[in-house]
């Protein structure tokens, strides 16, 4: 039984898929239209021109009641990839989206800095009715390549472009109604992509939308929604290239403070704490902030970055009286541990200075944002 209920499923599906193509027998000549039509209340024909097997230029097609055939429903005009074209049809072009979706060409826009833009209107039949793009449900905008969609001022008009030029088709008042009740339509969907053809992916949903917008219907009134993932995407680019422009930056600032110091390696307090004769008598880069001036010539410090671990550590040296309180990249020597007797730190690290730069930030991310992060032991970049 459950295989039997899912090849039904897969069988609606299918059928589903192919409803808003109506295929003359005789002709072999197909119509997209909704899939009320294709019932079997209704017997379908087409009579007119038709290329590759979907209806095209002049043609009349006619879906009878079966059991009252005078009773029809008839699209006379002209034809563009088996959809109907409403008048005006001089220029204009069709295709099916998805589904029962129909997409119009409705030719260039203006264009606009370097961009030669296309308006494309998706609508959908109702019932007995054809598609008309004066009764849209989104509004397209081809071909927008440029890099300048990234500015919001230039997509913002791009988007506005495109309402304008189907309110020239269609009027205002003929925008406003809807295809189905449910009130007045009070703004419209826009999206731009930059193929010159709207693709979807097997769901139907368009893919490669850079900026979009609800624009209101009334002039006066702007965009009621506006995203722009092209300027989106260009910011994040810019940051990222900052944040790598930092890196050098810093990297090159603590080259230049470490080798007149004489510093070659990095180690943090929390490791100079837990074994300083590793590193005795070596020049090496940490850093750390100021605890407490205990006398003019030392101070306790404390390692920046170590988590819940603090390691504190005794810095010997001049010009510490004129410390102010803040973090500090350091360039020190390692002396070892001072005397279980030290009053100011009993068997703690005893560091002499040689060089210090101060920082902004209280773990010296402004100075220690590198290319590469620090790891205990290693040469510096």
């Amino acid at each position: 039984m459950r295989r039997l209920l899912c090849t039904f499923a897969l069988a609606a599906l299918a059928t589903g898929a192919q409803a808003a193509e109506h295929r003359d027998a005789t002709s072999n000549c197909a119509v997209i239209a909704p899939r009320y039509l294709g019932s079997n209340d209704y017997v379908f024909s087409y009579q007119g021109g038709c290329r590759d097997g979907l209806a095209e230029g002049k043609g009349r097609a006619s879906w009878a009641l079966r059991l009252s055939p005078q009773n029809a429903e008839t699209w006379a005009g002209r034809f563009s990839a088996g959809v109907y074209l409403p008048e005006p049809s001089e220029g204009l072009k069709a295709r099916l989206l998805h589904g029962e979706d129909v997409l119009f060409d409705l030719g260039p826009l203006p264009k606009l800095q370097g961009m030669s833009p296309r308006l494309a209107v998706e609508a959908t039949g109702d019932l007995k009715q054809y598609a008309d793009p004066c009764k849209p449900a989104t509004l397209f905008v081809l071909q927008a390549d440029g890099p300048a969609i990234a500015s919001d001022e230039v997509a913002q008009q791009l988007l506005r472009s495109a309402l304008d030029k189907l309110k020239a088709r269609c009027g205002d008042d003929r925008l406003r109604e809807r295809g189905r009740p449910g009130g007045e339509r009070m703004n419209l969907r826009v999206r731009a992509v930059p193929q010159p053809e709207l693709e979807t992916d097997k769901y139907g949903n368009v893919t490669g939308v850079v900026t979009e917008g609800s624009l209101s219907l009334d002039p006066s009134k702007g965009f009621m929604q506006y995203s722009n993932t092209a300027a989106s995407q260009q910011r994040q680019r810019q940051a990222r290239e900052e944040r790598e422009a930092l890196k050098q930056a810093n990297a090159q600032r603590l080259k230049e403070f470490a080798k007149p110091a004489g510093a070659a390696i990095w180690v943090s307090m929390q490791a100079l704490a837990q074994n300083p004769f590793r590193y005795q008598d070596q020049v090496v880069l940490t850093a750390a902030r100021l605890d407490e001036v205990v006398s003019p010539t030392r101070a306790r410090v404390l390692g920046t970055g170590g988590g819940y671990q603090s390691s504190y550590g005794l810095i010997e040296g001049e010009g510490l009286a004129k410390w102010e309180p803040g973090a500090r990249v350091l360039a020190v020597r390692v002396v070892g541990r001072l005397p279980n007797t030290d009053a100011d730190l009993p068997a703690g690290l005893q560091l002499r200075l040689v060089g210090q730069l101060a920082c902004a930030q209280g773990d010296c991310g402004d100075r220690l944002v590198l290319p590469a992060p620090l790891r205990d032991g290693e040469a510096l970049p």
